[in-house]
């Protein structure tokens, strides 16, 4: 019975962790305009904040840490777990993304969103060929 109080308290802690990041997200103008990038142009806006040197060291650490965190197998709740597993990584990444957010310059992120935009519209444009 102690595992189920522990796994409630787990779920908890991820909800919580996920509910502040996002509602911080949809509280600033840059959070709500991360959120509607897609997922490929959010791994670009990410590369442009590491690739252009607009991170500071902190934040280059942070990013290393969260790419540590995704990548190893010591989580929160480890992966195997179903649903938990991943909810964890979701929590994480969405905390993260408000954290940088609100470390990272406006004229920072405003670069990195025109770069990640601009790949996007690119990309929308692939393919589209007309009858």
């Amino acid at each position: 019975m102690q595992w189920l109080a522990a796994a409630a308290a787990v779920m908890l802690l991820l909800a919580a962790m996920f509910a502040a990041g996002y509602a911080g997200l949809r509280r600033s103008a840059a959070g709500r305009r991360f959120l509607a990038l897609r997922r490929g142009a959010k791994v670009r806006f990410l590369r442009a904040l590491l690739r252009r040197g607009r991170l500071g060291w902190a934040g280059k650490l942070a990013v290393l840490g969260l790419l540590g965190y995704l990548l190893l197998p010591f989580d929160l709740v480890p992966d195997f777990i179903p649903v938990l597993g991943q909810a964890d990584d979701v929590a994480v990444v969405v905390l993260f993304a408000w954290l940088l957010i609100l470390a990272v310059s406006s004229a920072s992120l405003e670069a990195a969103f025109r770069e990640a935009e601009a790949g996007d519209r690119s990309a929308d444009g692939e393919g589209d060929e007309g009858p």
